[in-house]
């Protein structure tokens, strides 16, 4: 039987041609993370935007039904100070619960973020120790703790989020019943 096999590629060729290529994804990676970094700021300026625009268009409102009502009786004079106290009210609460709530989702945000960060960046350290193994019982063992290592660090990342989720829901209905 006649096979073709291909030539060997010496060890340390192949822990180069390995370490090259996982430098290349943690840069693409790191890149990754920037634009990750950078779309949760536009969404907070967005989210920021949209609400001063909301106290403008609630602030105008507020001048129109002024200007209406004032040139009726009395009568319609009080019932627009009840509106608008009400108003005041319900659009201090919303903008009070929104804030609370993009917070929250903020926070949430973040720590899945840092979570994943983590764990991929672990997984490039691994990858870059992996390459420069030398046979397969320290590729086996360094596989071994590198499982062990994931294993708890990410059993620890979802009972931060597990606390945390928790602790914000605690929050709202706390502010929920107080209002």
């Amino acid at each position: 039987m006649n096979e073709k096999r291909l030539p060997a590629v010496q060890d340390a060729a192949r822990r180069e041609m390995a370490g090259n290529a996982v430098g290349k994804a943690r840069e693409a990676y790191e890149w990754y993370a920037r634009a990750g970094e950078q779309a949760l700021n536009t969404f907070e300026t967005a989210m920021a935007q949209a609400f001063d625009g909301w106290r403008k268009v609630a602030g105008s409102n507020r001048e129109a039904t002024a200007q209406l009502t004032d040139s009726h009786i009395a009568g319609a004079r009080k019932a627009r100070e009840q509106w608008e106290a009400t108003g005041a009210r319900l659009y201090n609460a919303y903008e009070d619960n929104a804030s609370q709530m993009l917070a929250a989702m903020r926070e949430v945000g973040h720590r899945m973020l840092v979570a994943s960060d983590t764990n991929v960046r672990a997984s490039f350290d691994f990858a870059e120790q992996l390459a420069g193994t030398l046979d397969p019982r320290e590729m086996l063992q360094l596989q071994l703790s590198f499982l062990q290592e994931q294993t708890r660090r990410i059993t620890e990342q979802v009972v931060d989020l597990h606390q945390t989720t928790t602790r914000l829901a605690r929050e709202a209905a706390t502010r929920a019943q107080s209002q």
